[in-house]
């Protein structure tokens, strides 16, 4: 994920200021038209991330024997809760070129929940499933688990992508596991290049990294301050939200290393003009670090991310925003 510590610039869920705009936009809809929260198989999600940030996964890095266990684990946990293929089938095997770990190939896992009423038009619901390995400086020998990092938002694609089994959507959202993104967002932009469907049909994409983890109780979702569009389904999912969620960090105006545009996979659509909705939350101290174990996640906050997000997609799917360019 990111390279730096950061602290975003803050755009309040109660009424707040787009970065660089100087304008005051009021939150709608009031609090007393929320929709049920969603429900959230939250001992599933603690399995799946504990799972995939477990020491025998040896911190997942790319191109490893232990990603690849990683990917067939996700793999099998698409099946298992429904999800239709894409294109060539459940995983897409890519070439990778450049990178100093000698990497050939990689894939992404791919599923779908094909629309109710508009099944050409997408939303893309992205995460990446790799991680930095073992034996950084930091700690000589030990396994960087990344459970935050991104084990979290990986087992979020199979707590969304339940729900919508369950309830169907009127758009096709499709669920991407995207590897490599640590070595350069290797799997994002082979999504986006070499697209299974028209790239001029993806409506928006919903980038998930690190979700797991704030003792602030505080969520981001950066995005509409270069699609101003997105603005208020963001608003009105912050007032129903079971955490504090922000807007903010995606604007030159946050300043050096705080703009969060080109720091995860969401880059690869906006280099596109894909809309984006990037939720994580800022850095903590074991961010890339051997710290970052699924006993330091925080379930009530996860959880609560998790329906946020999922609020978040569901606004979309009933209220879709034109794609337009920043």
């Amino acid at each position: 994920m990111r390279p730096l510590p950061l602290i975003g610039t803050l755009l309040l869920a109660v009424g707040c200021t787009p970065a660089g705009s100087g304008q005051v936009v009021p939150v709608a809809p009031p609090a007393s038209s929320c929709a049920p929260l969603a429900v959230v198989d939250s001992i599933g999600l603690m399995r799946d991330v504990s799972r995939l940030a477990d020491d025998s996964m040896r911190g997942r890095l790319f191109g490893s024997t232990e990603a690849i266990r990683a990917r067939d684990y996700l793999a099998a946990r698409f099946d298992e809760v429904g999800l239709a293929t894409v294109g060539s089938g459940r995983t897409h095997e890519f070439p990778v070129t450049s990178t100093r770990d000698g990497i050939t190939r990689a894939w992404n896992v791919v599923g779908m929940v094909r629309g109710t009423e508009r099944p050409d038009e997408y939303i893309v619901v992205t995460a990446h499933y790799d991680h930095i390995g073992v034996g950084r400086p930091v700690a000589g020998d030990s396994i960087y688990n990344g459970a935050d990092d991104n084990a979290s938002g990986a087992a979020a694609l199979v707590a969304l992508a339940r729900m919508l089994v369950a309830e169907p959507p009127r758009h096709t959202v499709i669920f991407a596991a995207v590897d490599g993104e640590e070595r350069g967002m290797w799997g994002s932009r082979h999504f986006v290049e070499s697209p299974t469907v028209p790239r001029d049909q993806i409506l928006v994409n919903v980038n998930m990294d690190m979700i797991g983890r704030n003792a602030a109780n505080e969520l981001y979702a950066a995005g509409p301050g270069r699609y101003p569009s997105l603005a208020p389904l963001v608003e009105a999912t912050a007032v129903c939200a079971q955490v504090t969620l922000r807007m903010g960090h995606d604007t030159p105006a946050a300043g050096p290393g705080n703009d969060w545009t080109s720091q995860s996979d969401h880059a690869s659509f906006h280099r596109r003009g894909i809309p984006f909705v990037y939720f994580g939350e800022e850095d903590h101290p074991d961010y890339h670090r051997p710290g970052d174990s699924s006993d330091r996640l925080m379930p009530a906050f996860y959880v609560g991310s998790v329906r946020t997000v999922a609020a978040f997609i569901r606004r979309f799917d009933n209220t879709p925003v034109a794609r337009t360019t920043p």
